[in-house]
Parts: structure tokens; C-alpha cells; sequence
């Protein structure tokens, strides 16, 4: 495979995981927040899709309007899906969530099925079953020349614009009062409240700032792609849900790296043949064998000896050693020695079923070296993304992360 290809391809998969990623941060924000997963921002992602083409549809974009009146009418577009699905996520969260706030857990699951289904059928109504196209010249199909390859500009544009939107909200969350308040609402929900702050108001800055980045993805993809379907907010919300999981759900980074690692990889799955794919197999199997027969041992019998020098251990021997026979100390020990293995012993077996899934996968596409996947498995290879990183790492990729978790 020539360089020129590698590189068209990682660009094309860097544009798809920063799209995921967009709408990936809604997810991962309320769930920081509320430790509920918000099933109606796929909708709100479409709502934004369709609004800004309908914008550009009703004032009519072409080629013979003056360079002054075409950029109004793409800012335009642009407020429009910002501020719609914006007034939608507010709404929602208002509605539908708050008043169910502090019950189980399965209510408010089942009210955001039913607002996804809700909304969907709304786009139905408002704009009818057929998929909305943007006017050609909103589309940008002109390219440049990067390192030898004509890479469209529009592409790069939702590379550089998504980093900067990921850039604001980390500063966003860091470094900002409202972004305090976050963080504090999402580690103890009733201490924030003790210490003043309204956690009703930052909840609902949270779902806002989500419907933003959601309604900004949805422009960006009927953008690059020309047309969106009123029911692409299920597709496009279960693969940012998927990139949330990945990178660790709650996990503002966690999502952005999830959501490329799964826009690569479903590029790379379906524009390579197998064979080149099977190295990354391979390599995640040498990864896999060196942490089930390096790390987790080592891990593993330092944190016992740990546990034997702790202060609070060694009184208990001592008061063992004043009460009973030496056996029952070394029962003891053995019995602590055995629960602690015993935890290695289900993480190894889980590594254990990851490597031999990973040495399968490349023994099948060595044999099939030359064969190219189908675009129609891409939905596959997002579930087998997800099945083997969340069998060596549970947490996800970067875990929950309490500082930066929102």
C-alpha cells in the first residue's frame, strides 16, 4: 500500500472520528453529570443537520449571489444549527429529565427512548420522510494537494474546527466558573448544592453546551457528505455512544480519543486489505500477552506485598499471633494471598479471551490477504473495536478521569 494511500485514508478517518467526537462530548458531558446516558442526542445531532440545509435551502445559495451575501448566508446557517438544537437540548433536559430527576435510574432511561422517538418522528413531520440535501456550493468540493494527495479543504476545515472546539471546551471546563461548577456538580451533586451552587442551572448549561457541539456535527457531516436522513441520528448516535464507552464514559478526553480510534479504524477496516490489517491484529496480541504475562503478575504481587507492610496488617497479625496458633497466621495469609489471585486470575482470563479472539482474527485475514471488507460491515467493525479494547481495558482507554469528568 503506497504512502499517498496511508495518508487519504488517515485524513478520512481523522474527519470521521472528529465528527463521532462532536457529538460523542454530549454524551460523555451528561453522563459526568448525571450518571445517565442521554439517548435523544442523536436526534438533536439531526435536528441541527437538517436545519442549517433547510437554511441554505431557503435563501437559496448559488454561485451568482456576491461573496458578501453568501458568507451572511452560511453564518446564517450556521447560528441556526447552533441555536436550534441549543433551545431542543434546554427543552429536553426541562421537560423530560428534570422532573424525573432522583428516581430510578430506568425512568429517565425510558423517557429519553421515548424523546428520541418523539423527535424523530417530528423531523418526519416538519421536513418529510425524504433525506434533506445541502446546495452544492455548500458543500466545498474543492481540494488541495497534501503530501501528494488531493484531500478535500472541507475536510481539513472539520479536522482543524473540531480541534478547536475540543480546545475551547477543555479551557471551558478547566478554568471557567461554570466549568468549576460542573466538575463539582459531577463528583457530589449535593455538596455542590451545599456550597451554592445551582446544580439545576449547571445541569442545564450541560445539556446545552452538548446540543451545540451535537447541532455544529450535524451541519458538518450534511455538509461533507451532501444529504442526512431523519433517522441518521440512531447510526451516528450509537457510534459516538460507542466512542464515549471507548475512550471512558464521563471522560472529556477519554471521548475525542475513542471517537478517532473508532473513525480510523472503520476507514482503515473498509479502504485496506486484510492482510495489511492483520498487523495490527498481531500487534494488539503482542500487547495483550505482554500485559497478561508482564504487567498483571508484577501488579499483582506488589500490590500483595503492599498490603503485608500497611501498619494496619501487621497489628492484625500480631493480634492473631497473641490469640492463636501460628497456622491460623498462615491461613490467613493464605487466604488474602488467594482472594488477591484469585481477582488476577478473571483479569487474566479475560486477556486470555481477548488474545486468542485477536490471534483468530489474524490467522483469517492473513488467509484472506487480498479481500477488502464491504462499507455495509462498518457497523461490525465498530463492535469488534469496542468487544476487544473494553476486554483488556473495562475502564476504557483512558478510564474515568475525576478532574476532568463532567
Amino acid at each position: 500500500m503506497s504512502l499517498e494511500h496511508v495518508i487519504g485514508v488517515t485524513i478520512s478517518g481523522l474527519t470521521v472520528g472528529m465528527i463521532y467526537a462532536l457529538i460523542a462530548l454530549g454524551y460523555t458531558m451528561v453522563y459526568g453529570v448525571l450518571k445517565f446516558i442521554n439517548f435523544a442526542h442523536g436526534e438533536v445531532f439531526t435536528i441541527g443537520g437538517y436545519v442549517a440545509a433547510t437554511t441554505m435551502l431557503t435563501l437559496g445559495v448559488s454561485d451568482s449571489m456576491p461573496a458578501i451575501t453568501l458568507l451572511g448566508c452560511v453564518l446564517l446557517s450556521i447560528l441556526t444549527a447552533i441555536l436550534v438544537p441549543v433551545v431542543i437540548g434546554f427543552l429536553i433536559e426541562r421537560i423530560a429529565y428534570r422532573p424525573l430527576r432522583g428516581r430510578s435510574r430506568i425512568i429517565p432511561l425510558l423517557s429519553a427512548i421515548g424523546v428520541s422517538i418523539i423527535l424523530q418522528q417530528m423531523i418526519i413531520i416538519v421536513f418529510g420522510p425524504a433525506p434533506i440535501t445541502m446546495p452544492t456550493l455548500a458543500m466545498n468540493v474543492a481540494s488541495v494537494d497534501l503530501f501528494g494527495v488531493r484531500v478535500r479543504v472541507l475536510a481539513l476545515v472539520i479536522i482543524v474546527v473540531s480541534l478547536a472546539l475540543m480546545g475551547a471546551l477543555s479551557y471551558l471546563v478547566r478554568s471557567t466558573r461554570i466549568g468549576k461548577a460542573m466538575r463539582a456538580t459531577s463528583q457530589d451533586m449535593e455538596a455542590a448544592e451545599m456550597m451554592g451552587i445551582d446544580t439545576n442551572k449547571t445541569i442545564a448549561f450541560t445539556f446545552i453546551v452538548g446540543s451545540a457541539l451535537a447541532g455544529i456535527g450535524g451541519l458538518l457531516v450534511v455538509m461533507y457528505y451532501g444529504s442526512l436522513k431523519y433517522d441518521a441520528g440512531f447510526v451516528y448516535g450509537l457510534k459516538a455512544f460507542t466512542s464515549a464507552v471507548l475512550g471512558g464514559i464521563g471522560n472529556i478526553p477519554g471521548a475525542v480519543v475513542g471517537a478517532i480510534v473508532l473513525g480510523m479504524a472503520e476507514t482503515y477496516g473498509v479502504s485496506v486489505d486484510l492482510g495489511f490489517l492483520a498487523w495490527f491484529a498481531v500487534a494488539g496480541l503482542l500487547l495483550g500477552l505482554y500485559v497478561q504475562m508482564v504487567r498483571v503478575p508484577r501488579r499483582r504481587l506488589e500490590h500483595i506485598a503492599e498490603e503485608k507492610r500497611t501498619p494496619a496488617y501487621e497489628k492484625s497479625l500480631t493480634d492473631v499471633y497473641r490469640l492463636t496458633p501460628y497456622s491460623a497466621v498462615k491461613t490467613l495469609m493464605g487466604q488474602r494471598t488467594d482472594a488477591l489471585l484469585s481477582v488476577s486470575a478473571r483479569h487474566a482470563m479475560r486477556l486470555m479471551a481477548g488474545n486468542i479472539f485477536l490471534g483468530v482474527t489474524a490467522a483469517v485475514m492473513f488467509a484472506n490477504a487480498t479481500t477488502r471488507i464491504n462499507t455495509r460491515w462498518q457497523p461490525v467493525i465498530t463492535f469488534v473495536v469496542l468487544m476487544v479494547i473494553l476486554m483488556f481495558r473495562p475502564s476504557g482507554i483512558l478510564g474515568e478521569h475525576v478532574t476532568e469528568k463532567v
